[in-house]
């Protein structure tokens, strides 16, 4: 009994200590140009990394859904007129004409210096 115990405690570590937690911060980037698309505001750089693997890195994205996102809309859009860097935390991505881009959370960790 004690072995099926030890074989069962040493496969559940090994799924749990494979599965990867995708997301990540943004590092603070100037903002190039904006755009919207139905369902988000889109922020491009030259410099974006990609911490969920996205097809795209040029650009993330705003989603029109986020809970703060009249007031994220407003900080990013004075960022990028005041040409101040932007950074902040993505945990997934978004999927906008077949590619997908990191999306930037209004109401985590989100940074206009």
């Amino acid at each position: 009994m004690n072995k099926v115990i030890q074989s069962f405690v040493v496969v559940s570590i090994f799924i749990f200590s494979s599965v990867s937690v995708a997301g990540g911060g943004l590092q603070p980037n100037k903002i190039t140009k904006v755009a919207f698309q139905t369902g988000g505001f889109f922020l491009y750089a030259d410099n974006w990394p990609n911490p969920n693997e996205c097809t795209r890195s040029d650009a993330i994205v705003l989603k029109s859904s986020d809970s703060n996102y009249d007031k994220a809309y407003s900080l990013l859009l004075a960022a990028y007129m005041s040409g101040k860097k932007v950074s902040g935390y993505s945990d997934g991505c978004v999927e906008f004409d077949g590619q997908t881009f990191n999306s930037i959370r209004g109401f985590k960790y989100l940074v206009v210096e």
